[in-house]
């Protein structure tokens, strides 16, 4: 919000600079993100005024005299919109305008000009280019334009949160800086004067949906004058980023900008039967906003109607049908409450993101309504010549109930480690306008309803800590400060685990836990319990993002996806995040968080380079990554084929320990690499890591190096081609006992030179010992490892 630092002075007055009032706020917890004038340096721009306008004799262009206060300047102008007697902004001699224009005296077809007069866009000051700006009958010839409009203000732009919706106006700024003051506001002059008409004779109010909209104020004002709103306001709107138009549409501005509130004003005269009718909008319904354009209505969209048809969207923008025009003598004026929730939705659905809307979505206070319209009202009698009828129609769906929150003073220090005496607490409440009851233990603090973000005690030890001052809290160390603290196991390993897998090539991958509920029926697992027990979003934001994931994979194949639409050819990361299995849906306890680790492999292991071929892929990589991970824990890991319907049905694995099945990897399965368009064979691995974290991080051993020489030797097997090769190299380290040391598998082949149904299998050996070894000793001990690979799987040397 832009805040004005010379218009919040009209509430409180401020012995600080406006940097140093920034500083003040963003300490206190409203964090000013800029300082700024309201416009450039216009120190050679004066307010003008037109005296005498001729043609130019030589060209179609005006020859003006223009007074600036103590001289007449000649000045040739082709603005459309010059006359005798406005008021202009006039660039004179050695001026720079905003656009880096420099301003001289210049011969324009035979006639000498000593200046420019000035359009809004030109002076930087708006879009209008179409014209010579016009200034308010209240600016005098020969002031300097930035004193003439208060452009030598200053602006903070204050960052409001979501809960803080009271602070969207100046009163609530005032109400901040008051209280680091310690002192109370002003707050604005309200002694209205009525008819003795009174509104209900005038107009009526029906709301239809007291949910949406709970409160609904509304005053009717006759006999307006619409003309400019005075140069003090237009001033002000000016410095919160708004333009001036006239009086009715700028007071209900100033008023909103002033009190958080937003208003609407009507023409009495448009309203059919001049009534007003709160009801959502019919399906297939179209309205015409203020902007002109015709907006499509779902009725879910909460509209004020007239007597036969809507007149403006609750909360969001006007429509044409009933604006306030130069004709306009009657306006009903409304101030209102809407749902935040409706109003967000409406404003997203049609694309409307006004002051109005902004407010509205954040939650406003339903209390503020009469004193905004009452506020407005008087402004109306007093700078549009209006006449207030008596009474204020005040529609409302229940009595808001006083809102008391109890507080222990002795938390206060307890919880913030500080020792504030409780008068300087009660002083600090009651200047944010917190009434105190200190009489009674604990403490009742009646909370007002502008403050619907103080819920609890600790909402208040906040208030409190706040305008105390965080930076006065003291450094203390917490109690139990001689803990040693330090990561979880988890962490640590999840830190190892990828150190190692962007060691080996990988880039780590972020995805969020919400997904498109599609994703598990592309993969194959749409009827497969637990994966299709998706836990649905109350309010997602979008359609891909509906449901809490209950496996990685979709989010990977999705990330792949996107990268290969980008040209990207090569793909290898991985992801280490949360899956979310509920026992059933609906919801009836907390589901089980588990943390799982997804890799994604395609295209070539390297960069592209003219040394070197390339080289893609494969099933091999994708298992020696899965053994990567594997490592870093201590548990019997059983390799076998994998019956997972994500993945290739015979070029697929999965790994055991005991009974649990502790991680799927394999090549992605035809259909699936369909679905998510990928062109090329792609391998994935998915990994529960809650279930590996149960097993003992595995330790390194240390093992001296050998004094002796290892022997190598090597040896080709005639197998059944059914035969695991993970089983003979079981069978091999076995029965070669302490002397062997490694084993390899170097090299598969089936083809002529092997009988039909058979496979060779070529391994490599190092064996060695406490001692040399004799070629005797490693021929016994090759023997001994054939007769068993011979006995149990009837393998033959080749």
């Amino acid at each position: 919000m832009k805040v004005s630092y010379r218009w919040l002075q009209d509430y409180i007055d401020i012995p600080w600079s406006a940097q140093e009032l920034a500083n003040r706020l963003t300490m206190a917890g409203l964090e000013v993100e800029s300082v700024e004038r309201i416009a450039p340096d216009l120190s050679q721009v004066y307010v003008g005024e037109v005296l005498e306008v001729t043609p130019h004799p030589n060209a179609a262009l005006n020859v003006c005299q223009i007074c600036i206060g103590d001289k007449t300047l000649t000045i040739v102008c082709g603005a459309p919109n010059v006359r005798v007697g406005i008021k202009v902004p006039v660039a004179v001699e050695g001026a720079t305008l905003p656009n880096n224009m420099q301003i001289g005296v210049a011969n324009l077809r035979g006639v000498t000009s000593y200046g420019m007069a000035c359009s809004e866009a030109e002076l930087g000051l708006g879009d209008d280019d179409g014209g010579l700006m016009e200034l308010s009958d209240e600016t005098k010839a020969g002031q300097t334009l930035s004193a003439a409009l208060g452009l030598d203000d200053l602006v903070l732009d204050v960052s409001i949160y979501a809960n803080r919706p009271d602070c969207m106006s100046m009163l609530g700024i005032a109400r901040e800086v008051a209280a680091l003051l310690g002192q109370t506001i002003r707050y604005p002059e309200l002694t209205l004067t009525e008819l003795t008409k009174p509104t209900n004779e005038l107009t009526s109010i029906t709301v239809e949906d007291g949910t949406k909209c709970p409160r609904y104020s509304a005053r009717v004002i006759e006999n307006i004058h619409i003309t400019a709103s005075p140069l003090w306001m237009q001033q002000k709107l000016r410095a919160a980023g708004m333009r001036p138009i006239n009086n009715v549409v700028d007071i209900t501005n100033f008023v909103m900008l002033e009190t958080g509130q937003p208003l609407h004003a009507f023409d009495y005269g448009k309203l059919a039967e001049n009534r007003i009718v709160v009801r959502l909008a019919r399906e297939n319904e179209q309205f015409v906003t203020l902007d002109g354009v015709k907006r499509n209505l779902v009725s879910e969209m909460l509209m004020i109607c007239d007597a036969n048809q809507p007149v403006c969207i609750a909360g969001v923008m006007g429509g044409e049908n009933s604006e306030v025009s130069n004709e306009t003598q009657t306006i009903l004026l409304e101030a209102a409450s809407f749902a935040a929730i409706n109003v967000r939705r409406t404003s997203r659905k049609l694309g409307i993101f006004s002051e109005a809307a902004t407010r509205f979505e954040k939650g406003m206070d339903p209390e503020g309504t009469v004193y905004a319209l009452n506020r407005a009202a008087w402004l109306l009698a007093k700078y549009a010549g209006g006449d207030i009828a008596a009474g204020v129609i005040d529609i409302r769906n229940g009595q808001a109930g006083t809102k008391r929150v109890q507080l222990r003073p002795t938390k206060v220090n307890q919880l913030l480690g500080t020792t504030i005496g409780e008068q300087e607490m009660k002083d600090i409440l009651n200047s944010l306008e917190l009434v105190v009851d200190n009489q009674v233990s604990p403490w009742q603090i009646t909370i007002p309803s502008f403050r619907q973000d103080i819920e609890l005690e600790c909402d208040l030890i906040e208030e409190i800590a706040r305008h105390w001052g965080f930076a006065k809290v003291p450094v203390t160390l917490p109690s139990g400060a001689n803990a040693q603290g330090g990561q979880s196991r988890m962490q640590s390993l999840m830190d190892e685990l990828r150190r190692s897998l962007v060691g080996g090539g990988l880039s780590e991958a972020i995805n969020y836990t919400f997904v498109n509920p599609k994703g598990v029926t592309q993969i194959g697992l749409g009827d497969q319990e637990p994966y299709n027990l998706m836990i649905p979003l109350q309010n997602p934001l979008t359609e891909d993002h509906a449901v809490m994931r209950t496996t990685l994979l979709p989010s990977l194949l999705d990330s792949a996806q996107r990268n290969l639409s980008r040209q990207q050819d090569r793909i290898n990361f991985f992801e280490v995040g949360s899956v979310y299995l509920p026992e059933s849906l609906p919801l009836k306890e907390q589901p089980q968080e588990e943390l799982c680790l997804g890799l994604l492999l395609f295209g070539a292991r390297k960069q592209r380079h003219f040394s070197t071929q390339v080289e893609y892929y494969d099933f091999y990589d994708i298992k020696g990554y899965v053994e990567t991970v594997l490592a870093h824990f201590s548990a019997d890991f059983v390799h076998e084929t994998g019956e997972f319907l994500p993945l290739h049905p015979g070029r697929q694995g999965q790994v055991r320990v005991g009974e649990q099945v502790v991680a799927h990897y394999g090549e992605l399965h035809p259909d699936v690499q369909k679905a998510y368009k990928i062109p090329d064979r792609t391998y994935v691995a998915e990994i529960d890591l809650h279930a590996l974290l149960a097993y003992p991080k595995k330790l390194p051993l240390f093992q001296q190096l050998p004094r002796f020489p290892a022997v190598e030797r090597d040896i080709a097997l005639i197998l059944d081609q059914t035969v695991p090769v993970a089983d003979v190299v079981d069978t091999l380290r076995d029965k070669g006992g302490v002397l062997l040391m490694k084993i390899g598998v170097f090299d598969v082949y089936a083809g002529k030179q092997v009988p039909e149904g058979k496979k060779s299998v070529a391994f490599s050996f190092v064996f060695q010992a406490n001692q040399t070894l004799t070629d005797e000793e490693v021929a016994q001990q090759l023997e001994l490892m054939y007769k068993g690979v011979q006995e149990k799987f009837n393998a033959d040397i080749r």
